[in-house]
């Protein structure tokens, strides 16, 4: 009975049956990010931003805006990479993989306006004040990221889990085909914990998505930022789990492999003892 639970755990996993499902994922949040002001949809040209800045500002100024512009830019390139690898996310559903996309979205949107405002500024305490809310209030590193890349590492790793319980379904078979009750107590041993192990670790990645799916950015709220700093770690260390519990499915795996052979010969020879 033990093994026929067993065989059917795996059979479900290798049919694809393995999903993340958000729980309450508010991920989908387009609030990620403050409003520049007024001003923030009027665009000036290139020529237009730079002719103003260099009138308008020391080179203390000019220098400072480089340095805002390039951090902006550092933030969006990280936020396009991410949200590739978001899209190439096979586990998770179009909902919960659309409603990243549009916060990230969102987040590279904003962080345009407020570098059109920069560039625009030629008051330097306003200068000033602009290129501190790059980390104040567009909370691109402090969830944004870290919430993404989460979802994209849980992912990954349930699509390990999938390949792997096809794996084991398959040595399953060997086993039962090499030697019908005569299986290796070492070897059933491996077969049981790695489908214990497969199990945990889609366990450990869905609640990483669960902790870390209902986010939204502090915009400098302490009390908010100490809980999304504390659901984050609870998901970066489930995530952790998830990879040793895969690690431990491989080694199962190596010693199945490695007790198949001698199943064979057992088989063999208990067919040549038969027939004589």
């Amino acid at each position: 009975m033990k093994t026929l639970k067993l065989i059917s755990f795996l059979i479900a996993l290798s049919l694809g049956l393995v999903t993340l499902v958000p729980v309450m994922a508010s991920a989908a949040d387009t609030s990620t990010g403050l409003k520049v002001g007024a001003n923030s949809n009027v665009t000036p040209t290139s020529a237009q931003v730079n002719v103003s800045a260099s009138a308008s500002l020391d080179a203390a100024g000019v220098k400072a805006q480089q340095r805002g512009d390039q951090e902006i830019d550092r933030r969006t390139q990280a936020l396009t990479d991410l949200n590739t690898r978001i899209q190439a996310m096979q586990k998770v559903t179009d909902a919960f993989k659309q409603g990243i996309s549009a916060s990230i979205t969102n987040e590279i949107n904003t962080l345009g306006n407020l570098k059109t405002k920069i560039d625009a500024d030629i008051d330097l305490a306003t200068l000033k004040t602009d290129i501190q809310s790059i980390t104040s209030s567009y909370r691109v590193f402090a969830l944004v990221l870290p919430q993404g890349r989460i979802a994209a590492e849980a992912d990954r790793e349930v699509t390990i889990v999938s390949m792997m319980s096809t794996l084991g379904t398959k040595l399953q078979a060997r086993m039962q085909a090499a030697s019908q009750t005569n299986a290796s107590s070492t070897s059933m041993k491996a077969l049981s914990d790695m489908a214990t192990k497969l199990q945990d670790a889609q366990a450990q990645a869905q609640a990483a998505v669960t902790a870390s799916a209902s986010l939204t950015p502090d915009n400098g709220d302490k009390t908010k930022m100490t809980s999304n700093t504390t659901a984050l770690q609870q998901a970066r260390t489930d995530l952790k789990i998830a990879q040793q519990d895969l690690l431990a499915a491989r080694k199962d795996v190596e010693t199945i492999l490695k007790a198949l052979p001698k199943l064979n010969a057992t088989t063999s020879a208990s067919s040549t003892t038969q027939t004589q």
